[in-house]
């Protein structure tokens, strides 16, 4: 049998979140960013983080009532920062 490498879910949410990470620390540096968008950037890559983290672990098959809770706050704190 051949050793082929399995595609892993985590890759795309590794990816954006470089990507994301890589967007916050150019606008904060060339002075672009303002607040609100510095923040959302951040709760991206948290939100990012969490499914990372999430994925990595088959969370899913755990307590989905403490997965379910974090993502329900981060939700409220996008819906915040839209608001605004």
């Amino acid at each position: 049998m051949q050793n082929v490498s399995r595609f892993k879910p985590e890759y795309i949410t590794n990816a954006l979140l470089v990507v994301v990470c890589s967007i916050l620390v150019l606008t904060l540096f060339a002075g672009l960013a303002t607040i609100k968008e510095t923040i959302t950037y951040a709760l991206i890559v948290v939100l990012l983080s969490f499914l990372t983290a999430d994925m990595k672990r088959h969370a899913k098959e755990k307590r989905p009532s403490s997965i379910k809770n974090k993502y329900v706050v981060l939700m409220l704190l996008f819906a915040y920062i839209t608001v605004l």
